[in-house]
């Protein structure tokens, strides 16, 4: 099964950026997920600090072994004014420490989710010789906003990167860019895309259209598909859209929604869910929709694939690498100065429209599995934490 002795575990501690919280249960849930998937061969903690406005007291600590591992996760109260960002630091470090307290093993590595912020617990065991890995899902590499961090942040990362014992990133596409932008190597590993059960109460008299993310629409787009689902479901009224997630712009995609003035219940807003309702969604529709401008793997379309579900996604990054002819149709991003823009994925949707029944379910699934199936993805992690 591995390659520890049965009498001890390799210790990890995970320090991610992201991670499922009481603000957003659906934030880093891939990492979560990842930390899940190696319960059982090494000894996994999660230390995770979230800023929070307003909060009554400085910090809150909420521990748990809920999922089969340690999760620590302390909140703490944001600062506000000119020295916000040094604030928030000093307690981002303290928080760190209030969860660190709650673990009562000794750790023999960490691993970093997202540099640099929750490096700096990292950097303290490394000083003890304890080393850290790095994992990157940053889509910063690919949309031009690392370039434009100051130089003592950029200056920060690359030495929190030089002292790393090994890094990984997501996606191919992600590799590439951040070779580009930091000069370091890294490997591969995706995501891993959990086996879900298949739904046979699929009405199909109603074409179900399904979109899941975050609502930050200058990369995720979901204005654009109601641009495209309005032209759609005007053309076929038996058509459906269901929209999963929140965020800062979901007020405002809410909004544009009643603008456009769709007819009853043609349009469906979940706000945030669990992540068994997202997979029990995807297993209900027809047909996923991915309309963002960038991706460093694409999750969520990985997970529609695993379902056996066709895919319509624009060129944006990560997804590209396991999408194709017998499993997609691909469409070019619209440019950020304009949300509107949506006639090639009206006309993709009413392709897919008359075309879904043609793709192969079985052998979409299959595919995936095999590329970003649990043992698949588990073997790369074990050789990245042992080797």
């Amino acid at each position: 099964m591995n390659n520890q002795t049965k009498s001890k575990k390799t210790n990890v501690l995970v320090l991610p950026r992201w991670y499922p919280n009481k603000t957003d249960i659906q934030l880093g849930i891939f990492i979560q997920r990842q930390v899940a998937l190696l319960k059982d061969e090494f000894q996994m903690q999660v230390v995770y600090a979230q800023a929070i406005a307003d909060m009554n007291q400085d910090y809150e600590l909420v521990s748990n072994h809920n999922n089969g591992f340690a999760e620590h996760i302390v909140y703490f109260k944001s600062g506000k004014g000119i020295l916000k960002k040094l604030i928030n630091l000093k307690r981002y470090k303290k928080a760190q420490q209030l969860g660190l307290k709650e673990i009562q093993v000794d750790i023999d590595l960490c691993h970093v989710h997202v540099p640099y912020r929750p490096a700096l617990l990292a950097i303290n065991f490394h000083k003890k010789g304890v080393p850290f890995v790095v994992t990157e899902h940053w889509s910063g590499h690919l949309n031009g906003i690392y370039q434009s961090k100051n130089v003592l942040d950029k200056l920060i990362y690359k030495r929190v990167l030089k002292k790393a014992k090994k890094i990984s990133t997501v996606s191919e596409a992600l590799k590439t860019a951040f070779k580009k932008n930091t000069g370091f190597d890294s490997v591969v590993i995706p995501n891993i895309i959990e086996k879900t059960e298949p739904n046979n109460e699929t009405n199909s008299e109603i074409i179900q259209f399904l979109s899941v993310g975050d609502f930050h629409n200058e990369t995720k787009n979901f204005s654009g598909i109601l641009y495209a689902f309005k032209t759609v479901n005007a053309i076929n009224p038996k058509t459906q859209l269901t929209l999963i997630g929140g965020g800062p712009d979901y007020d405002a995609i809410v909004n544009l929604a009643n603008d456009l003035n769709f007819p009853e219940n043609a349009l469906t807003f979940t706000n945030r869910q669990r992540h068994e309702f997202v997979l029990k969604s995807m297993n209900a529709c027809h047909i996923y929709i991915c309309n963002s401008r960038f991706e460093t793997f694409g999750m969520t379309v990985a997970e529609a694939l695993r379902c056996g579900k066709p895919v319509i996604s624009t060129k944006c990054g990560g997804p590209e690498e396991f999408l194709h002819e017998n499993n997609s149709i691909l469409i070019a991003p619209s440019p950020p100065q304009n949300n509107s823009e949506h006639k090639e994925l009206a006309d993709a949707m009413l392709k897919m429209i008359e075309d879904y029944k043609k793709y192969d379910s079985a052998k979409i699934s299959a595919e995936l599995n095999t590329k970003f199936g649990r043992e698949a993805v588990q073997t790369k992690w074990r050789e990245f934490y042992l080797s």
